[in-house]
């Protein structure tokens, strides 16, 4: 695995809203593969999506799982204009949100500025029946890229989760964008 450096903390910011705003309203993720998820987690009353740009995955959670409280956080300047979603650096712990969801989602780990860190603080936001729904396609990984600024092999990402002490207990590899795997997790 590596991860491209950047000037600063402060460089990261600028490339992750510029590319942002260079997609506003793409969309990555699929909905049959939010719909699989809540088939994983259909009691989930908790749901939080990271680095969701125009909000797709709450738009899909919520239609899955309507009585749940979904909450999508994104780093762009735009982040207000989409429902559901607050402007927040996915890499950086909020005290509120900490042991409190059942479903922890995300396609966007790629856009980490430190895989270790982001890996804790989103585990750290599980609560004891919590599952991290950690969606990444090696396929899209490019090297040395500050957009995207992890490049690693699905095999790296499976290494890294368990480092973390983010237990695999399943892979869903069906109806994922581009061949992607979603690697199911728990706190060890």
């Amino acid at each position: 695995m590596e991860v491209y450096k950047y000037e600063d903390y402060d460089d990261y910011i600028r490339w992750q809203k510029k590319i942002n705003k260079s997609k506003k309203g793409w969309v990555y993720v699929k909905e049959k593969t939010i719909e699989n998820i809540s088939k994983e987690c259909p009691f989930a009353s908790q749901i939080l999506c990271h680095g969701t740009r125009a909000g797709a995955e709450q738009k899909y959670f919520k239609k899955y799982l309507p009585n749940a409280e979904i909450i999508g956080t994104e780093i762009g300047d735009n982040a207000l204009e989409y429902e559901m979603t607050i402007q927040h650096d996915f890499n950086k712990q909020l005290p509120e949100f900490i042991n409190k969801f059942d479903i922890v989602y995300s396609n966007s780990f790629d856009h980490s500025i430190n895989p270790k860190e982001t890996l804790k603080v989103w585990g750290n936001q599980l609560n004891n029946n919590g599952k991290l729904f950690l969606e990444f396609n090696e396929r899209d990984s490019v090297k040395n890229y500050a957009p995207d600024p992890v490049y690693a092999t699905n095999k790296e990402i499976e290494k890294l989760l368990i480092q973390e002490n983010l237990n695999i207990i399943k892979k869903l590899t069906k109806d994922n964008k581009s061949g992607g795997v979603v690697f199911v997790c728990k706190k060890g």
